[in-house]
């Protein structure tokens, strides 16, 4: 019987389980605040006890493993409406059945010494540099299944856009999306990721990209009054999104254009690009 021991056991699932929602974060083109997915790691590493218990039955092991799939994400990711949700859970499962299948495998072709499976718990003593290794090739494999995935679009779809406010520019890397139909009030938006901009607007804005409490901050003048709110619709659910009108937008070919600027956590065209736009503002570009 193999010995156990427990701070082995918490701290290698909890590797483990940061190294899921890594993987999680790779596929879905989507991030989890360092803080909650550290959380959520440690409540995945507290669950491996579970390898303590007597052997579960199938069906209510899977209820108790899906249980548990759907804290651990919503710890991690937080809640961003029903469809997202799902998305990050069945993705989450679909990263596990991985990490399980090739420890499932390990154990029938080599069976290591020191390794025990029980529950769906996974305990094995391996040094300290067997697991970087394991986890730099396993990162590499996840990125090369990402790529297959997300199918690289071809570079003509990003283009260069200065933006200027209150004196101070920068040139953004825009991604044509024409999936991007967002409109205010008749003005087209592009979607912008807020860190892009931190050396122009204020930090409560910026902030307001993933909270948008933090706008009681905003001090009141030229800002609030500029400041939009817009109605944004996506698979992962409907939420407003803190937008301005810049002093000036332009094309690499010097043509101006007006558009609201909405503020947004997220990445464009895996990191890629700065922000989407629709392509009718560049439709009479080659």
């Amino acid at each position: 019987m193999t010995e156990i021991y427990l701070d082995v056991l918490v701290g290698l699932n909890l590797y483990i389980t940061w190294a899921l929602f890594h993987c999680c974060e790779l596929l879905g083109h989507f991030r989890a605040k360092t803080g909650r997915k550290a959380l959520a790691s440690l409540l995945g590493g507290l669950s491996s006890l579970l390898i303590l218990l007597p052997d579960l039955q199938l069906l209510p092991l899977l209820l108790l493993r899906m249980g548990l799939a759907a804290l651990l994400t919503l710890t991690a990711f937080g809640w961003s409406g029903r469809k997202a949700f799902t998305r990050q859970v069945l993705l989450f499962f679909f990263c596990n059945f991985l990490f399980a299948g090739v420890m499932i495998a390990c154990w029938l072709l080599f069976t290591p010494p020191g390794m025990a499976i029980r529950n769906g718990v996974v305990y094995l003593h391996l040094s300290a540099l067997t697991l970087i290794l394991s986890t730099i090739a396993a990162s590499l494999a996840v990125r090369g299944l990402s790529a297959l995935f997300w199918r690289r679009k071809p570079r003509r779809l990003i283009r260069p856009l200065r933006i200027a406010v209150d004196g101070k520019e920068l040139v953004l890397q825009v991604f044509l999306d024409t999936g991007n139909r967002l409109c205010f009030q008749g003005m087209p938006v592009l979607v912008c990721t807020g860190d892009r901009l931190r050396p122009l607007l204020p930090s409560p804005l910026l902030a307001a990209a993933e909270d948008l409490s933090a706008l009681a901050a905003l001090p009141e003048g030229r800002w609030k009054q500029r400041l939009r709110m817009v109605p944004c619709e996506t698979a992962a659910g409907s939420r407003l999104l803190p937008a301005f009108l810049p002093d000036r937008l332009t094309r690499e070919d010097g043509v101006s254009l007006r558009a609201l600027i909405a503020l947004t956590c997220g990445s464009f065209w895996g990191g890629e690009a700065d922000a989407a736009a629709p392509p009718e503002l560049w439709q009479d570009c080659p």
